[in-house]
This record gives C-alpha cells, structure tokens and sequence, in this order.
C-alpha cells in the first residue's frame, strides 16, 4: 500500500544528488530495494508532509521563503535506519548544522501561520533530517545493504539548492524554487 500525501522536500545540487543515486542504483542491482527509483522520487530531506493541503496556499509562501535563503551546505556523514521502524528505511544521515534547523524551523513556522498543523515529526526538537537510499528493505537483507553501501566513501558533500512541494505517490512536483533566487526553476 504507497502513501499519499504531500511534502516540502529540499532538493540537493547535481554533484550531491549523484551521489545518493549511486547508492539507490547499488542496492536496486542487487534487488534489496527499488522503490524510490519506481515512485519517481528524486533525493532530498524531507522539510515538512501533511496527508492533505492546499498546494495554491503554499506556492507564494515557499516562494517568498526560498528567496530568504542562501544555498544550504550537507555533509552525509553517516548510514543509518531507525530502530523499531517497520519500513525499514535506510539513510543517510547529515552532519547536524544550526543552518539546517535553522531552515527546517523558520518554514514550519511560515506554514502554521498559514493555518496548517505541523506534525510531531516536524516539530521544533523532534524533526530528524535524512536522506531515504532504501525503504522496505528485507531484515535479512540488511546487513548485506550496509555492507554495499559503505562503499559510498563517506562523508559526501554539497549543497541544497531548492524546495520543492511534491504529492506521492508516485512522486509528482507540484513547483519548486531555487535557494537565494526568486526565479522559478
């Protein structure tokens, strides 16, 4: 059963985002997972997910948003998967940085003063930024998933340099907006 819903995602420049296809495209050889390459997802961190909004609501805030803020610097400096999580994600996590709750904090903040609620997993303290390589990956697949994906020569680093608003699933932008720039992209 694929979820449906919406989400802010922060997009990562071209470099960055190779590098994380890599890893997607390793563990689909492999046939350990393939569903972010079959819901037409691209990488990113997810900045915010509602099961429903407005889209026409959003576009002129993330917009406005977007413009406010400079590139993002990422390092993802490690692989993880959360315990007891029964997608068994696995992914990438970045190198904290203030500049990055920083931004993750302000859109929530922007969002609710547009009327809509911010999940517990979005709230201020409890958001955990991360970048999905797998999802549904098999238990006893797992360690051989790690295993490739150490490979990946962690830390990789780069930039974010836009925010989309996507519906999934499939995946499907809505608009996005470069970081530090008021133009569309």
């Amino acid at each position: 059963m694929s979820q449906q819903g919406f989400a802010i995602e922060l997009y990562l420049e071209p470099a960055l985002e190779n590098q994380v296809l890599k890893a997607w495209n390793v563990l689909a050889r492999r046939q350990i997972s393939t569903e972010l390459i079959e819901m037409e997802s691209r990488p990113h961190i997810t900045l915010f997910s509602a099961p429903f909004l407005e889209p026409s609501k959003l576009e002129s805030l993330l917009k406005g948003f977007a413009s406010k803020h400079d590139p993002l610097p990422l390092t993802f400096s490690s692989l993880a998967t959360f315990p007891n999580d029964p997608d068994n994600l696995l992914f990438l996590a970045p190198t904290p940085s203030l500049s990055l709750l920083h931004l993750q904090s302000q859109l929530c903040d922007a969002i609710r003063k547009e009327g809509l609620e911010i999940g517990d997993d979005y709230a201020f303290n409890s958001w955990i930024p991360y970048c999905s390589v797998a999802h549904h990956v098999p238990k006893n697949r797992m360690p051989e998933a790690f295993s490739l994906l150490r490979e990946l020569k962690l830390p990789v680093s780069g930039y974010a340099m836009d925010v989309a608003l996507v519906q999934f699933s499939p995946v499907r932008e809505i608009f996005s907006f470069v970081l530090g720039n008021n133009v569309d992209s």
